[in-house]
């Protein structure tokens, strides 16, 4: 297998390691989430360091421009380090507000209005009679997964192919037959999304976040995989 030196991760709440815990247990051990997360098991069986730079609520237009903006600043690193990118739910939008000149909520926004309305400067009504002409009139779901997979080409090629793509959406069907995405296999399921297959393994798992439990197995699925594919 080959030697990296660095592990770098970027993606949504499931990568970031997003409740795994109840507040009060981490209130207690504040580095309970990041020493368990599945970017910490996995940068300790490559022996390389981890670099986790996810965000819960985030969108993937944000996840590819973070994961940019970081190689921009660090580009001695880049040919020694392996990217795990976690692609998230295909509807988030990443927005720039020009009231507080940076990026703000990259969430869903259907739902959240008040946020955003806060964050620019505005009303929750003005922000409604955009989502709403947006929505309508400007969103196709089956173009904007078309672009995510384009973005992952795009990025695969920048970085000779040094990543693995993990799917934490709800979409198993929206991969790319050249690229390394990560398949999952159980008795009752066979596909991409790490939501579904935890929903067909777990029988207590209901749509939420993954627990320790999950980030400690992803870290051994996805050791397994660097180690067939590189």
């Amino acid at each position: 297998m080959k030697k990296f030196k660095y592990l770098l991760v970027n993606g949504c709440s499931f990568s970031a390691g997003g409740c795994m815990y109840e507040k009060i247990e981490l209130l207690n051990d504040p580095t309970k989430q990041k020493r368990n997360r599945f970017s910490k098991k996995l940068s300790e069986k490559l022996n390389c360091e981890d670099i986790n730079i996810a965000h819960s609520g985030v969108s993937n237009d944000r996840i590819f421009r973070t994961t940019y903006d970081w190689i921009q600043e660090n580009k001695e690193k880049v040919k020694d380090t392996l990217f795990v990118i976690g692609l998230t739910d295909s509807l988030r939008k990443d927005l720039w507000s020009n009231f507080k000149q940076e990026y703000i909520i990259s969430s869903e926004i259907w739902q959240d209005i008040k946020f955003i309305a806060n964050d620019c400067n505005t009303t929750e009504n003005e922000v409604n009679q955009w989502r709403d002409f947006e929505l309508k009139y400007l969103i196709n779901e089956d173009e904007i997964e078309k672009k995510i997979i384009r973005d992952c080409v795009l990025f695969d090629s920048l970085v000779n192919g040094n990543v693995v793509f993990l799917n934490a959406w709800r979409r198993s069907d929206v991969v790319h037959s050249d690229l390394k995405f990560l398949k999952l296999k159980t008795e009752k399921y066979e596909g991409y999304s790490w939501p579904d297959y935890m929903t067909a393994k777990y029988s207590n798992y209901r749509l939420d976040h993954p627990k320790e439990l999950h980030h400690h197995e992803m870290a051994q699925l996805l050791y397994e995989y660097i180690n067939e594919k590189f």
